[in-house]
Protein backbone atom coordinates (compact mmCIF):
# COMPACT_ATOMS: atom_id res chain seq x y z
CA UNK A 1 0.00 0.00 0.00
CA UNK A 2 2.93 2.56 0.65
CA UNK A 3 3.71 2.17 -2.85
CA UNK A 4 0.86 3.32 -3.89
CA UNK A 5 0.76 6.56 -1.58
CA UNK A 6 4.10 7.69 -3.39
CA UNK A 7 2.34 8.09 -6.83
CA UNK A 8 -0.20 10.84 -5.20
CA UNK A 9 1.94 13.34 -5.89
CA UNK A 10 3.47 12.52 -8.92
CA UNK A 11 -0.43 12.21 -10.16
CA UNK A 12 -1.18 15.66 -8.86
CA UNK A 13 1.58 17.65 -10.04
CA UNK A 14 0.40 15.84 -13.80
CA UNK A 15 -3.40 16.38 -13.07
CA UNK A 16 -1.94 20.24 -12.43
CA UNK A 17 0.40 20.17 -15.55
CA UNK A 18 -2.97 19.10 -17.58
CA UNK A 19 -5.12 22.15 -16.52
CA UNK A 20 -2.67 24.86 -16.61
CA UNK A 21 -0.87 23.95 -19.97
CA UNK A 22 -3.64 25.39 -21.85
CA UNK A 23 -2.85 28.82 -20.25
CA UNK A 24 0.88 28.13 -21.38
CA UNK A 25 0.42 27.23 -24.36
CA UNK A 26 -2.06 29.93 -24.84
CA UNK A 27 0.85 33.14 -24.87
CA UNK A 28 1.86 34.83 -27.60
CA UNK A 29 4.70 34.01 -29.46
CA UNK A 30 6.68 37.32 -28.63
CA UNK A 31 5.79 36.52 -24.37
CA UNK A 32 6.67 32.70 -25.45
CA UNK A 33 10.46 33.78 -26.20
CA UNK A 34 11.86 34.61 -22.83
CA UNK A 35 10.24 31.52 -21.65
CA UNK A 36 11.91 29.25 -24.43
CA UNK A 37 15.29 30.77 -23.55
CA UNK A 38 14.89 29.98 -20.19
CA UNK A 39 14.16 26.52 -21.06
CA UNK A 40 16.77 25.73 -23.44
CA UNK A 41 19.14 26.82 -20.20
CA UNK A 42 17.47 25.10 -17.49
CA UNK A 43 17.65 21.72 -19.60
CA UNK A 44 21.47 21.88 -20.62
CA UNK A 45 22.21 23.30 -17.22
CA UNK A 46 20.01 20.61 -15.17
CA UNK A 47 21.37 18.01 -17.84
CA UNK A 48 24.82 18.87 -17.55
CA UNK A 49 24.87 18.47 -13.55
CA UNK A 50 22.82 15.40 -13.75
CA UNK A 51 25.58 13.62 -16.53
CA UNK A 52 28.55 14.73 -14.19
CA UNK A 53 27.19 13.38 -11.29
CA UNK A 54 26.28 10.26 -12.84
CA UNK A 55 29.98 9.67 -14.41
CA UNK A 56 31.19 10.58 -11.11
CA UNK A 57 29.15 8.27 -9.11
CA UNK A 58 29.93 5.60 -11.98
CA UNK A 59 34.06 6.52 -11.96
CA UNK A 60 34.18 6.08 -8.41
CA UNK A 61 32.29 2.61 -8.38
CA UNK A 62 34.75 1.33 -10.91
CA UNK A 63 37.89 2.58 -9.29
CA UNK A 64 36.54 1.23 -5.84
CA UNK A 65 35.53 -2.27 -7.63
CA UNK A 66 39.26 -1.67 -8.88
CA UNK A 67 41.03 -1.14 -5.75
CA UNK A 68 39.24 -4.15 -4.38
CA UNK A 69 39.49 -6.28 -6.94
CA UNK A 70 42.62 -5.36 -9.12
CA UNK A 71 42.16 -8.96 -11.35
CA UNK A 72 38.61 -7.59 -12.16
CA UNK A 73 40.03 -4.53 -14.29
CA UNK A 74 39.74 -5.77 -17.64
CA UNK A 75 36.43 -7.19 -17.51
CA UNK A 76 35.44 -3.63 -15.62
CA UNK A 77 37.16 -1.48 -18.39
CA UNK A 78 34.45 -2.43 -21.41
CA UNK A 79 31.11 -1.80 -19.42
CA UNK A 80 32.63 1.53 -17.75
CA UNK A 81 33.18 3.07 -21.35
CA UNK A 82 30.03 2.18 -22.64
CA UNK A 83 28.32 3.53 -19.29
CA UNK A 84 30.47 6.47 -19.94
CA UNK A 85 29.67 7.00 -23.33
CA UNK A 86 25.85 6.69 -22.48
CA UNK A 87 25.78 9.09 -19.60
CA UNK A 88 27.44 11.52 -22.05
CA UNK A 89 25.21 11.00 -25.01
CA UNK A 90 21.97 11.86 -22.78
CA UNK A 91 23.94 14.93 -22.32
CA UNK A 92 24.40 15.37 -25.92
CA UNK A 93 20.54 14.95 -26.31
CA UNK A 94 19.68 17.43 -23.97
CA UNK A 95 22.46 20.00 -25.33
CA UNK A 96 20.73 19.35 -29.01
CA UNK A 97 17.27 19.97 -27.94
CA UNK A 98 18.62 23.24 -26.07
CA UNK A 99 20.02 24.02 -29.00
CA UNK A 100 16.96 23.53 -31.51
CA UNK A 101 14.40 25.37 -28.54
CA UNK A 102 17.26 28.42 -28.95
CA UNK A 103 16.42 28.37 -32.76
CA UNK A 104 12.72 29.16 -32.13
CA UNK A 105 13.99 32.43 -30.29
CA UNK A 106 14.53 34.17 -33.94
CA UNK A 107 10.82 33.28 -35.34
Amino acid sequence: MQKMTQWIPVVAMATLALFISDAALAAAPAEAQGYIGVGAGLAIGFAVLGGAIGQGMAARAVLESIARNPQASAKLNAPFFIGMALIESLVIFAWLMAFFLQGNLGA
